[in-house]
Parts: C-alpha cells; sequence; structure tokens
C-alpha cells in the first residue's frame, strides 16, 4: 500500500472517530439536536480542513520520497550519476543530502574500480612488452652459448655480460612492479627520522659519477645551508632524487649540464633538477607521472626505462605528504622538483 494510501486511510479514520465521540459527548451534555448539527457540520468542516492542510503538508514529503525510489532504482539498474532534489522538511534535505553523498561515494568507487581494471589490463600488456625483449635476449643468447656457436673465450664473456645484463633488467622491472604495488596499497613501513638532506644529496650524486663523466655533463649545485633536518624516510628520498636526476642525464645531451638546487621555503624542503634536453611538451605533463607513461613512445631501453620511476616518486614524495611536479616550456629543458614539509605532525 502507498504512503499516500496509508495518510489518507489514517485521517479518514481519525476523522470519523473524532466526530462518533463528539456526538456522543453532544448527546450526553443534553443539547439541543439543532446545536448538536451546527456542532458536528463545523467539526466536520475542521476535520476536512486539517484533513486537506495534511495533505498538503505531507505532498512535498511524498514528493521527495516517490524521487528517491526513483532514483534508486536508477542506481539498482547500473546509473549512478542520479541526484535528488534537497527540497521539504529538514528531516528529508538531511536524508536527500545523504543519499546524494552516498550516490556520489558509489560513482566514485566504481570509477576507481574501472580504472582498476584498466590498470591491471595496462600493467599486463606493459610488463609483458617489457619483459619479452631481455628474455628475448637472454634466449637468444643461451642457445648460442648451448650450441657451442660461440668458441672465441672473449666473446663467450661478452655473451655472459650481455645476459647478467638483461637479467638485471628483468630483476629491476619486477622490484619496481612490487614497490608501486606497495606504496598504492600504503603497504610500505613508515619510518621517518630527521635526515640531513646535503649528506643525501652528496651520496645520490656520487652514483652517477661514472655515468656523468662518460656523457661530459657538468653538476652545478645551489644548496641553501640554512635548510635543518627534514623529516624523512631516506632510503626512499634518495630514490626519488635519484630518478629525477636519472631522468634529467638520460634526456640531457652530452657536454651540457644539470642544475641541481636544495631550498627551504614556507616550512617546505624543496628538491629541483633542471636539464638542458629537448624538454617535455605541454600536453605530456599532466600524464607524465603516471605508470607506465613515457614521453618516448618507442620504450626503448637506451632512452628510458620501465615508466615506473616517476610513478614510483610520486608514491613516495606523497606517501611523506609533499607534492611533485614538473616544469618546461616544450622546447628545452626540463625541471622535475618535489617538496616536503620540513617537519610532519602526527596527523601527516
Amino acid at each position: 500500500m502507498k504512503i499516500r494510501t496509508l495518510l489518507i486511510l489514517a485521517n479518514t479514520i481519525s476523522l470519523f472517530l473524532i466526530l462518533l465521540f463528539l456526538t456522543i459527548s453532544y448527546v450526553q451534555m443534553f443539547i439541543s439536536p439543532k446545536i448538536i448539527l451546527v456542532l458536528s457540520v463545523i467539526t466536520l468542516a475542521a476535520g476536512v480542513l486539517s484533513f486537506a492542510v495534511n495533505l498538503m503538508i505531507s505532498s512535498p514529503l511524498l514528493k521527495s520520497v516517490k524521487q528517491m525510489s526513483k532514483e534508486a532504482e536508477r542506481m539498482a539498474n547500473g546509473d549512478f550519476d542520479v541526484k535528488v532534489t534537497e527540497a521539504g522538511p529538514q528531516e528529508m534535505k538531511e536524508l536527500a543530502a545523504n543519499f546524494n553523498h552516498m550516490s556520489t561515494r558509489i560513482e566514485e568507487m566504481f570509477v576507481e574500480l574501472r580504472e582498476s581494471e584498466k590498470f591491471k589490463s595496462e600493467l599486463i600488456a606493459n610488463v609483458s612488452h617489457d619483459l619479452r625483449t631481455p628474455l628475448s635476449s637472454i634466449y637468444s643468447f643461451v642457445e648460442a652459448l648451448n650450441d657451442d656457436i660461440i668458441e672465441a673465450p672473449e666473446e663467450r664473456k661478452r655473451y655472459y655480460e650481455t645476459i647478467l645484463s638483461e637479467t638485471n633488467k628483468l630483476t629491476l622491472l619486477i622490484e619496481e612492479v612490487m614497490e608501486l604495488s606497495q606504496l598504492e596499497n600504503r603497504k610500505l613501513p613508515w619510518n621517518p627520522q630527521p635526515t640531513p638532506m646535503d649528506q643525501l644529496l652528496v651520496e645520490t650524486i656520487q652514483q652517477f659519477e661514472r655515468a656523468l663523466q662518460e656523457k661530459q655533463v657538468e653538476v652545478n649545485v645551489e644548496y641553501d645551508d640554512r635548510l635543518p633536518l627534514v623529516s624523512l624516510m631516506p632510503f626512499q628520498i634518495k630514490r626519488v632524487m635519484t630518478n629525477l636526476i636519472q631522468n634529467a642525464l638520460c634526456f640531457s645531451p652530452d657536454q651540457t649540464s644539470l642544475e641541481l638546487k636544495v631550498s627551504m621555503s614556507a616550512g617546505m624542503m624543496r628538491f629541483s633538477v633542471t636539464d638542458e634536453g629537448k624538454g617535455v611538451p605541454f600536453e605530456e605533463q599532466a600524464s607524465i607521472f603516471q605508470r607506465f607513461y613515457r614521453v618516448e613512445k618507442s620504450r626503448n631501453k637506451a632512452s628510458g626505462g620501465s615508466g615506473l620511476g616517476l610513478s614510483i616518486s610520486k608514491e613516495i614524495v606523497e606517501l611523506h605528504g609533499g607534492e611533485i611536479g614538473v616544469e618546461s616550456d616544450g622546447r628545452s629543458g626540463s625541471t622535475f622538483w618535489f617538496q616536503l614539509p620540513i617537519e610532519m605532525s602526527k596527523e601527516e
């Protein structure tokens, strides 16, 4: 039975009982039939008026309930982009607001679910692509060695070195995928400690000493001596700095320079690396920190890694409550940067 029918039935029964009891009361009071009739008519008119007012007041309530029922049916059919009008009594407004919030959250959850499914498909496709090349190379070299095609010791040594190199690439890719999964699921242990950024910067630069010499790239460092110890996880932030410097070095022409800058502003530590490469196009800058995204589309290992480095860096920086980004005119040079709060609050 519908709510409107129940309200009409309840009002009718209530009006009938009121008239019955009032009539009995009038008779017991020994009032003349004429006065009883007048009083009964007045009571009936008041009851009808009350009935009409009641229906008029309950009409917005019924309208809201009907609308929510209709929108709930749409949600049941898979359409989560629904909204109801927040009108009527205060309780109905609150119910409508909660309904709208619920539909928004469900829509967001399904968008996240669809993105997750899309990510899984992309993950399988990209990992398969990145695994195929080193595996094919390893297979070819192992097959050649197994068939005793290579007899010269120097040539065999070169084959073994290539197999070792390709195996390291496979190991690195697997480690990156596992690390990204840990970061996205927030399963990485959170153990920040006060860390001197100058020491972290020196240790990071030392890793690139040989690569810098080979490309004849000069490194210029600008460091703010006022910077205090920063609350962070040293290994993870060193990983971010390594990724950014490696990315800048990879796309830097020979005999150019890298500008590294560590500064402090408004309670934040900011690290940036500027190269003299060809820059990052404007249309690419919003997507460059996505998983497996690469500006260089051929996925050639000589011009980039797996496409997970910047995505991992983004997750690490956000885990520390910071931000990461890129600045480039799209033609010459890029500046990759991240900033972290120097001291993190208990809530963070």
